[in-house]
């Protein structure tokens, strides 16, 4: 299909494209507790079109695109249709002229033909190695071993393909607790690039029973005033996504982020100042990849140092918009350990939360939030774990503060510390 749809292309004078051709195979498992119910195998093959024109009003120079996919059965013909109506459409799209990715070096890609069915059956075999403790067991489990071979192409010569192997496991476990049971679900994503990860698997494992053992012996949530309140797990993803995203040249130029080049960003005398990198081929990360979607080669760049923001990234087109040399489209972030480890974080009172319902922070105003599902409160004394209730807070009042752990701990495209500590957010408890 893909050479059918590059030869109707050339019947078309001066229409700019973007193809990307991906390749799936997949191999998936449903099990109730630890016997398999069913496996399955999927091989799918998706064709991504993007149409672009150049035209001009007024004097100023616009690029038009239109987007669709194309299905493997598509005739001559009605690729034809689909890239006649898909030029016209584009005629409407006023965006301002972007150039598209021009042809590089290729990179070296390792020479890998890893056997997905083989992954699975060491990944459930892995995984149900943790599902030994004397109470509380694992109800169910999910498990997707995906083989993507991509290819890029177009109109300027780009044309290039990368392989990526990937899992993800959906999982619960069943707890006691008191005349009822609790159960906790969770889901990993992560590459199966390097052993590591299968490891990985097992601790995840293990730490979720422990959450779902504290959970089920947890009190309320109190609400607490004038405490440190710590951070740790998988939401230091997303809490520590927000510097990603506000460097981007996408949000910068839609003057959406206030971060400007050479300034300080993050920090005061008093906290541990965030040093963070793009690094497209971190170990473990299912969003590893040597090109972005449109085909830009991607290395690894260092954005914020010491609280500083250092440069901008972003892809061709809105780095051109900034006048900016182009980065690409990173996912992996990489952030440096702090200055203080896990113990002494935890020496004064603190409320420590380390699961949530659905942890998120807004990217344009800073704000956080989440309910709780599971913390640990210390008062100076003694450690109780505790539940319900909800945390907010806003990146401007907290960041000035921010304590990191020199400890990290790496969550599929997230490395760095594994706590962080913060005054000034407000915990809403159920318990006064």
């Amino acid at each position: 299909m893909l050479n059918v749809l590059l030869e109707t292309l050339k019947t078309f004078n001066g229409v700019e494209y973007l193809i990307r051709e991906t390749k799936t195979q997949r191999v998936e498992s449903y099990n109730i507790k630890k016997q398999t119910e069913m496996n399955r195998e999927v091989e799918t093959t998706l064709i991504a079109l993007a149409l672009y024109v150049t035209f001009e009003e007024e004097g100023k120079k616009y690029r038009g695109s239109f987007n669709t996919e194309i299905h493997p059965g598509t005739s001559v013909d009605e690729l034809k249709t689909i890239i006649s109506e898909g030029v016209y459409a584009a005629g409407f799209v006023k965006n301002a002229y972007y150039p598209l990715v021009s042809p590089a070096p290729v990179k070296p890609t390792e020479n890998r033909d890893a056997e997905i069915a083989k992954t699975l059956a060491d990944l459930q075999a892995d995984f149900h190695k943790g599902d030994n403790h004397a109470i509380g067991h694992i109800s169910y489990s999910e498990f997707f071993v995906t083989r993507t071979d991509v290819r890029i192409l177009n109109s300027n010569g780009v044309d290039v393909c990368y392989t990526t192997y990937s899992a993800f496991v959906e999982t619960a476990v069943h707890m006691p607790s008191g005349e009822k049971e609790i159960e906790i679900t969770e889901a990993y994503r992560f590459s199966v690039d390097d052993d590591g990860s299968l490891g990985n698997l097992k601790t995840r494992v293990n730490e979720l029973f422990a959450v779902a053992e504290k959970k089920a012996i947890a009190k309320p949530t109190p609400s607490v005033e004038d405490i440190n309140i710590l951070l740790s797990g998988e939401c230091l993803s997303t809490f520590f996504s927000y510097y990603r995203d506000c460097s981007n040249a996408q949000l910068v130029y839609q003057q959406l982020s206030t971060f400007k080049e050479g300034t300080v960003v993050q920090g005061n005398e008093n906290s541990d100042r965030i040093s963070l990198t793009l690094d497209p081929q971190m170990k473990g990360s299912s969003l590893s990849r040597n090109y972005d979607e449109h085909g830009f080669p991607l290395t690894s760049h260092k954005i914020i140092e010491n609280g500083k923001l250092l440069k901008f990234w972003g892809d061709t087109r809105f780095a051109s918009y900034l006048e900016i040399p182009p980065t690409g489209i990173i996912n992996n972030i990489k952030i440096e350990g702090g200055t203080t480890t896990d113990t002494d974080l935890r020496k004064e009172p603190y409320l420590e939360l380390v699961s949530f319902s659905d942890f998120q922070v807004d990217s344009i105003t800073g704000d956080f939030g989440s309910e709780i599902r599971l913390g640990y409160y210390f008062d100076g004394k003694t450690t109780v774990p505790v539940t319900g209730g909800s945390i907010s807070g806003n990146m401007a009042k907290v960041q000035g503060g921010l304590k990191m752990s020199s400890q990290t701990r790496q969550y599929n495209s997230y490395h760095g510390p594994a706590t962080v500590c913060m005054r000034g957010v407000s915990i809403s408890g159920v318990e006064g």
